[in-house]
Formats: structure tokens, C-alpha cells, sequence
């Protein structure tokens, strides 16, 4: 038997290193040298039957020592287990420990879809936008009743650089708000798909007069925006840069600090007077025409967090390298947001984690709330955590300070990016039980796709039912990012066959 768990455990090894040198392999092709869907179609099927492999030998690591206690009938029931997941791919464990959180919605459940040519509807362009559009009708084909089952594109609103009064581009219009609201409306109208709105709040490259704290050469420059900006300890140090990793680590402007009295003011400014109004005047035109149902929500913000910078090199070796190149502190950030609660050196927070963590969470009702005085139903808003960064201990939440539990904001429903990495490898678990706990509510994938970021990952098809069947009312894909490859890797499982055939079968129902 001793053998047997070492014959397992070295296979398991050996097809992740092989579908590890599967998945290097393609990245290493140009845009020119793609492989045919063909190929593409079994390279995802050898990374599912890699990834049972794993998992079964991850499970029988318990296998020997029972057999050796004499534990016959837990060791047979944990070996009918590993042959569960390498002949289906389902550990009827976990599935049975599922199945008391599934339910289903009574509101219409949406697939938002990334259509390239929604950029258009910033400039006006709705022809160009509606070539898009009528390509992606084509591929899903018809829509048995749009009001249970529809899909829908996905407009983004970065909110600091779309601001009328602080344009990110001296071309731009001032009405670029609500002239891309109006159009995406228009155009659903017109084509009976769905609209989907992310209001980005975490872009603020256009707005030095709120962040440019030291250097004077430069545009927005005044000591006193340091108030503005994380602090890294309680002398009041402004950290310089916020940093991030969308496929390859950049230097951004600094970490807002999200209860600055003037960074509060210019979020009810816009999303009271602004974006709300904007939002709300689409509603109003969906509505006179008895068509609410193609307004599928709006993504409150993106993925806040008060990074601690201190263990980046835990979480994001790349990023910890770039900062080490560019003479930037790794501290740890969150002292200007604990100050202004009333916090200091000689008062310092009991718990720093939680803390940072509620001021994540205000900062995500500060938004929905005044986007909702501005017209947006709260029951169409969701928040935006990174789920698979968000289990209390990981590493992950000790670096954002973004638990699950924040996406449980004031004013909005809960959403999370949802790929199918760490605790969501193999089922979501974590969130049904977070929703359980705060009564089930409606939620949404507001950053989704079936892969995550390593190899692996699931079926479209089952990934759908991840959400759909757990109470989801919204899934929103994602296929951007700064990485070529990764990029091109998003937009292969978004767009893929068996993508496609899965929206094809969610689409077909009626009931």
C-alpha cells in the first residue's frame, strides 16, 4: 500500500509538471504562430485530467496511514473519492457538502460578455459598436426568453478620468458619461441584449490636484495632498506609488486614501451628480418602454485594498522586484485612513487587519450610497472583491486587507472575481457559506473566467453553474489585461468552443 501512495503521489507530480510545460509551451508562441482551435481543444482537456490527477493525490496522502491503523472503511471511502475526481472530476464530498447552498433566483440571469468595440460608446460611435454587437448575436445564436436568460455587454466607466470637471484628455468630452450611458442603452434597445456597467474608482492618474504631494514640477503640486494619499506610519510618510499586475507589474499614482474629507467629497460630487443621473436617466428609458430587464447592474469599484507592501514578496514576487528596482518602500499602508478614525502611535488599533479592512469596506458604500441618492436601484449594484484572494490568514488578505466578507457593503449586493484559483479551485465553497451567513442574497461575478491564471481550471459549463445554481445573477467575463499572452489566453476561454457552446445552452433555456 505504501506503494501504491507513492506511485500516486509521483504521478500526480509528473502531470503537473506536464501540463505546467503544456501551458509554458503555448505562451511562448507569437500572435502569428497560434495553434489551431484544435489543438487548443485538447491542451484544455490534458490540463482537466492533470488537474484530477493532483487532486486525487492530494487526497490519498491519508490513504497509507489509515490502512496502516487498520481504518479499512475510511480508507476505502476516501479511495472511492480519488476515483470519483479521475473518472468524472467530481469529489462527491465536496459535493455533497455543496448541495444544501443551492438555489436559484427568480430575476433574469445574465452572462456579460466582453465585446471589444464597447470602447466606441465613449466616443459617440454606436455604428462601429454595433458591428461588434451583431458578431456576438451571431455566435450565440437565439435567445429563448431574454427576461429569464440574456446576455449583455459590458460598458466601463472609470469614474476619476470620465469626471466632466477633471477630463483625463484635453479631447475628451465632457459628456462622455452620459453620452456612453446613453448610447449603450440605445443599443440595447435596439438589439434586445443586455448592458452592464463598471464604475471604476481606483484610476486617478488625472487627478495630481488630489495626489501630487512632492513634486514640483509637475501639475496638481501641493504639500497639503499628502492628506490624499497612504500613509506608511504614524509620522504621516506618503507612500509614492500604488503598484499592480495585470499580466506585468506597473508603477501607478499613490494609494488613495479612501476616507481623505476631500477624496469623500469628490465621491458624492460624482457619483451623486455625475454618474447616478447618467445611469438613472438609461433606467428611465428602459423603463417607458417596458424593457428594465436589459439592465443587467452596475460593479461598484474594483477590487479595493490597502495593500501591506511589507509582504509582497509572498504575494507577488514580480511586483516586489519591480518596487525594489524603482527605490520604493515595501511598507506596510492604511496609517492616513487609521488616523482619520481617530487612531495613532499611542492608540493604535487592536486588530490592524480589521480594522483596514472596514475602511476597504466604506469605501465601497461611500460609492454605492451616493450612487444610489444619485438614481441607481441598490439592487442593482455589486461590489468587486478579489474572492480568491480573501480567506481570512492567506496571504492574500494580508496583503489587501480584503476579506470575502467586505463585499457585504452598504448600499449594493455582493460580487467577486470569481476564477477558479487558491480557495475557489475547486468549487466556491467559501462564498456560499459567506452568503449563507449573511442570508443568501442575490450576488454577482463581477470579474470572471473559467481558467484564472495558472493552468487548470473548469468547463464553462460547470463554471456557469458555480454561480447560476448557488444563486448568481450576474456573471461578468473578463478578457483585459497588460499581458499579450495572458490576454490572449483570457479571450480563448472566454471565446473558445466550449465557451460558446455552454452560452448556447444557458440561452436555450426557458424556464
Amino acid at each position: 500500500m505504501a506503494q501504491l501512495h507513492k506511485l500516486l503521489n509521483k504521478l500526480a507530480a509528473k502531470w503537473v509538471i506536464l501540463v505546467a510545460a503544456v501551458f509554458a509551451s503555448s505562451s511562448l508562441l507569437s500572435a502569428q504562430e497560434q495553434p489551431p482551435q484544435s489543438l487548443e481543444k485538447k491542451m484544455q482537456r490534458f490540463q482537466q485530467r492533470a488537474e484530477r490527477w493532483h487532486r486525487a493525490g492530494e487526497i490519498m496522502r491519508e490513504f497509507h496511514p489509515l490502512m496502516k491503523e487498520g481504518e479499512f472503511d475510511r480508507a476505502e471511502a476516501m479511495l472511492d473519492r480519488a476515483l470519483s475526481i479521475l473518472e468524472s472530476g467530481t469529489d462527491p464530498q465536496a459535493a455533497e457538502r455543496l448541495r444544501k447552498f443551492r438555489r436559484q433566483t427568480d430575476e433574469t440571469h445574465y452572462i456579460i460578455l466582453p465585446v471589444p468595440e464597447a470602447g466606441h460608446l465613449h466616443g459617440g460611435n454606436l455604428e462601429a459598436f454595433e458591428q461588434g454587437i451583431l458578431r456576438t448575436k451571431r455566435q450565440l445564436g437565439s435567445v429563448a426568453d431574454p427576461t429569464r436568460h440574456n446576455w449583455g455587454f459590458h460598458l466601463m466607466l472609470p469614474a476619476w478620468r470620465f469626471d466632466p470637471e477633471h477630463l483625463f484628455s484635453p479631447n475628451a468630452s465632457p459628456q462622455v458619461i452620459a453620452r456612453s450611458v446613453e448610447g449603450a442603452i440605445e443599443v440595447a434597445l435596439r438589439h434586445d441584449v443586455a448592458v452592464y456597467i463598471t464604475v471604476e474608482n481606483l484610476e486617478w492618474d488625472n487627478r495630481p490636484d488630489l495626489w501630487n504631494f512632492n513634486d514640483e514640477e509637475e501639475p496638481g503640486y501641493d504639500p497639503a495632498n499628502a492628506k490624499n494619499v497612504e500613509w506608511m506610519d504614524w509620522n504621516g510618510t506618503p507612500h509614492p506609488h500604488r503598484y499592480r499586475d495585470w499580466g506585468r507589474p506597473e508603477q501607478m499614482p499613490p494609494v488613495i486614501c479612501y476616507n481623505s474629507l476631500a477624496v469623500e467629497r469628490e465621491v458624492s460630487r460624482l457619483a451623486e451628480q455625475v454618474i447616478g443621473p447618467a445611469i438613472a436617466a438609461g433606467l428611465k428609458k428602459l423603463a417607458d418602454t417596458n424593457k428594465q430587464h436589459l439592465f443587467a447592474g452596475v460593479t461598484v469599484g474594483a477590487e479595493p485594498a490597502l495593500p501591506n507592501y511589507s509582504v509582497i514578496d509572498k504575494v507577488n514576487p514580480r511586483i516586489a522586484e519591480k518596487m525594489e528596482r524603482d527605490g520604493v518602500p515595501r511598507r506596510r499602508l492604511g496609517y492616513n485612513a487609521l488616523t482619520n478614525l481617530g487612531y495613532g502611535r499611542d492608540n493604535p488599533p487592536a486588530d490592524f487587519a480589521a480594522t483596514l479592512a472596514k475602511v476597504n469596506q466604506d469605501y465601497i458604500s461611500l460609492w454605492a450610497r451616493n450612487l444610489a441618492k444619485g438614481g441607481v436601484p441598490s439592487n442593482k449594484m455589486y461590489s468587486h472583491v478579489a474572492a480568491g484572494a480573501g480567506v481570512v490568514g492567506s496571504p492574500g488578505v494580508e496583503f489587501t486587507n480584503a476579506p470575502i466578507s467586505i463585499a457585504f457593503a452598504e448600499s449594493c449586493r455582493p460580487g467577486w472575481t470569481t476564477y477558479p484559483v487558491g480557495p475557489l479551485q475547486h468549487d466556491f465553497g467559501v462564498l456560499y457559506e459567506a452568503l449563507a451567513a449573511h442570508n443568501n442574497p442575490p450576488w454577482a461575478s463581477t470579474e470572471a473566467t473559467p481558467s484564472g491564471i495558472g493552468p487548470g481550471g473548469t468547463s464553462m459549463r460547470e463554471y456557469l453553474q458555480r454561480h447560476f445554481d448557488f444563486g448568481a445573477t450576474v456573471v461578468v467575463f473578463n478578457t483585459g489585461a497588460t499581458d499579450p499572452e495572458f490576454a490572449r489566453r483570457l479571450h480563448r476561454e472566454v471565446w473558445g468552443e466550449d465557451a460558446l457552446h455552454a452560452y448556447q445552452e444557458f440561452l436555450a433555456r426557458d424556464e
